[in-house]
Parts: C-alpha cells; sequence; structure tokens
C-alpha cells in the first residue's frame, strides 16, 4: 500500500517534533540530576569496577561516541531511507525514558572518573551529559538499540562492537556502574519489543484514523 505524500509530511515531521523534543527532555533532567547528584554519595562498593582497572579512556569515550553517531546517520541514509521515521521515533523513546530513568535514580559518580577535557565537550557534550546522569547508560544503548532496529546485517555487527567497546569504556572510566550498563541492554531490548507489540499498532490507529486508507474492490 503506497502511503500519501500528505501522510508521509506530517509522520515526518512529527517525528522530528518528538525527537527534537527528547534532547529537551534530556537536558532538563540532566540539568536537575547534576543538581541533586552532585550532593549524592558514590556508591561505596560495585563488584564489577573493583575488579576492573581504572583506565583514562575520556576521549574515546567523546569520540567514540561522535564516530557512532555519524555512522548511524550514514547508515539511515544509505540503507535505512525508507525507515527514517521509525528511527527517530525508536531514538525519541529511548531518550526520552533514560531521562525519566535518571531523574529518579539521581546518584554520584564513581569514585576516581576521569574528567572529559575536549573542546567539543565544552561546547556540546555538556549539555547532552551531565554527570550524574548514570542510570542507564546512553553510551551503551544508543549502538544496541541500533544493532536492534538497522537491517543491514555488517551495520548491525558494528554497531554492536560499538555498544560492548562502549560499555567497557565507560566502566574503566568510571563513569558507569555495572548496573547503569547491565541495565541499558536489558531496558533496550525491552523498549523494542513494547514499541512493536504495543505502541507501534496505536500509532498505525490514529495516523490511519487521520489519514483513513481508501480502499477499492
Amino acid at each position: 500500500m503506497k502511503v500519501s505524500y500528505q501522510r508521509y509530511i506530517f509522520e515526518f515531521v512529527m517525528a522530528v517534533i518528538v525527537f527534537s523534543g527528547s534532547f529537551v527532555v534530556n537536558y532538563y533532567a540532566g540539568q536537575y540530576v547534576r543538581s541533586v547528584g552532585a550532593s549524592s554519595p558514590a556508591i561505596p562498593s560495585d563488584l564489577l569496577l573493583d575488579f576492573l582497572p581504572r583506565m583514562d579512556l575520556s576521549l574515546f569515550f567523546l569520540w567514540g561516541f561522535v564516530a557512532f553517531i555519524a555512522f548511524a546517520t550514514v547508515s539511515a541514509l544509505v540503507w535505512e531511507r525508507d525507515r527514517i521515521i521509525y528511527l527517530l521515533w525508536m531514538f525519541a523513546l529511548l531518550i526520552s525514558l533514560r531521562g525519566l530513568f535518571i531523574i529518579l535514580t539521581p546518584m554520584g559518580q564513581p569514585k576516581g572518573a576521569f574528567p572529559i577535557e575536549s573542546f567539543l565537550f565544552e561546547k556540546m557534550g555538556q549539555y547532552m551529559t551531565f554527570g550524574n546522569d548514570l542510570f542507564f547508560s546512553s553510551h551503551t544503548a544508543m549502538p544496541f538499540l541500533s544493532f536492534l532496529i538497522y537491517r543491514n546485517i555488517w551495520a548491525r555487527v558494528i554497531f554492536l562492537l560499538f555498544s560492548l567497546t562502549m560499555a567497557l569504556a565507560v566502566l574503566l572510566c568510571r563513569y558507569h556502574y555495572s548496573i547503569d550498563v547491565a541495565s541499558a541492554f536489558f531496558i533496550t531490548y525491552a523498549l523494542v519489543r513494547i514499541h512493536g507489540n504495543r505502541m507501534r499498532p496505536a500509532y498505525k490507529s490514529f495516523v490511519e484514523w487521520i489519514f483513513p486508507t481508501k480502499e477499492s474492490f
């Protein structure tokens, strides 16, 4: 069934608005946890962090995520042009869901977290990550979401590698607790399943109510 031009424009604009709005949610949630979490103590013990060495991978933490965003964008334009609306919605849902979770769980950073010293972080990164926005790890979740929802097999392998390496990096840098990283995989998978089983059918019904399909017999 061919989607009308008016319906496509409506869905695309709505997806862009929701995607943009998710960054607003993330920003204000981050500002809240920065103010509240700054006075919160670090969790005294984390079994995995106690075992892992402490390594300064702050540049990889920053530029690795930039590389992921670039690769995800190019992959979407090359292999997923017909699913751009879907991808925007999924990333918007994940970012917004994480905004809710970090508000509910303001915590102090793990002891020994390395400072992020970069011109890019000072100009842009500080508006997306806030130090005390810990549960759950977006550096782990967003590449894993891409692994789940993109279709090209080689792109999916690369996304999975991004997710695993970023998960290790945030632990070695002491930017996250182990529960932040482990939960990112489960929460992201659950979001994809819930969206496919519940949210997507409701969304389709809503759009078809606005743009009813005319069937010919």
